[in-house]
């Protein structure tokens, strides 16, 4: 695999390229614009330093040779390929010096942008006070609350990584309650049972997955608050126990159970019936089968919608701040209050949930590769 690699760096490099002298140009331009502008006290190029005048030089030596590539082909249109710009040693030389000008372009971007940037930041971070501009508020604001951030990151990722772990485990019973169908071979309280059973994990699915995450938080905060008020204990000792952050994972995990339900079963439909049929005829029960066949498959053809559901926690877990729950949301809103600044925290809160369900789907993909499944195009369990 490693020699694979190898040998495609190797023809990349060795092989003629298309459009050689446009994105050379572009790129010689873009790093001649850099060079011309100020450069930061991190910089290792100074304005008038010989690295910089060198890396100058390559890009207009790089421009020269296209501006005369371009001519040649202006005043040779049909008889290009037979110019001496299409000779091997010329092409071959064009191609390595558009190699020059792109890594000097690299460096210069490195050096006016990327280290300018960690400057400013740097700069904005450790200022007196909020600054007034956007982009320096946000890193104020980011780093003097960046304690707090911290916390609603880890409650974040804590609430949506145990509440769909719970929700899976509840959701197996639910879908088990959900596929019960009455037999002939069972007695009148069988069937009695099995219909109750279907009715209420259809009626719970109709239900969660009709309301919204945020108004079932506050139903249960309060409902769950009330019932422990009715044990004479105080407000104190009540928040001891029934604190938002269980409140909030309780919400979570109970919202999830009802779409993971849906997705286990729909997983279920889509086994082969003669599995089933197979399983029973070697002696199995109804129950053993579920176990031991069908419940195996369909809970690995669902892990990519298992895991989406865990993505989709990360977002929705940000309602739960209407509880006072100290999720990311929560704090965020939080550092807003102290400086009295609340849109630059709140692009600063989606850039981190960005990168929260960015790294989720990439570990998702693995895990999915991992284990044969395919990840690509999974619909939302939501």
């Amino acid at each position: 695999m490693n020699e694979i690699q190898a040998n495609r760096k190797e023809n990349f490099i060795t092989r003629d390229h298309t459009y050689v002298y446009l994105g050379g140009s572009l790129l010689s331009l873009l790093g001649l614009s850099l060079w011309h502008s100020a450069a930061s006290p991190y910089s290792f190029i100074g304005d008038g330093s010989i690295l910089g005048m060198v890396l100058a030089a390559v890009c207009w030596l790089f421009l020269v040779v296209s501006l005369l590539a371009l001519l040649v082909k202006w005043t040779h249109w049909n008889t290009y390929n037979d110019t001496i710009m299409k000779q091997p040693c010329i092409v071959k030389a064009s191609r390595y010096l558009s190699y020059l000008a792109a890594a000097a372009c690299l460096l210069l971007v490195a050096d006016r942008v990327v280290l300018k940037l960690a400057y400013f930041i740097w700069f904005y971070m450790h200022a007196e006070s909020n600054p007034a501009s956007f982009f320096g508020s946000m890193m104020y604001m980011s780093y003097k609350g960046r304690s707090m951030l911290a916390t609603g990151i880890w409650n974040t990722i804590r609430i949506a990584l145990l509440g769909t772990a719970i929700a899976f485990c509840l959701s197996i019973l639910l879908v088990f309650l959900r596929i019960q169908e009455p037999d002939k071979r069972d007695n009148d309280f069988v069937k009695f049972l099995k219909i109750v059973a279907n009715k209420f994990a259809s009626a719970y699915v109709f239900i969660i997955r009709g309301t919204p995450m945020m108004v079932q938080a506050l139903i249960f905060y309060y409902a769950g608050f009330a019932l422990f008020k009715k044990t004479g204990l105080t407000v104190t000792e009540i928040t001891q126990i029934w604190s938002f952050f269980i409140s909030g994972l309780i919400t979570v995990s109970l919202n999830s159970t009802a779409y993971l339900a849906e997705v286990l079963r729909g997983g279920i439909m889509a086994i082969d019936p003669g599995q089933m049929e197979a399983a029973r005829s070697l002696g199995m029960t109804h129950w053993q089968a579920m176990m031991k066949v069908v419940f195996p498959q369909a809970v690995k053809n669902s892990i990519p919608a298992i895991g989406n559901e865990f993505i989709i926690n990360i977002k929705d877990s940000s309602v739960l701040s209407v509880i006072g729950c100290s999720d990311l949301m929560f704090m965020t809103k939080s550092v807003a209050g102290i400086y009295y600044r609340a849109l630059e925290i709140y692009v600063v809160a989606a850039i981190l949930y960005l990168v929260l369900t960015y790294l989720s789907s990439l570990l998702l993909k693995y895990l999915s590769k991992k284990l044969d499944t395919p990840a690509q195009g999974i619909p939302s369990s939501n």
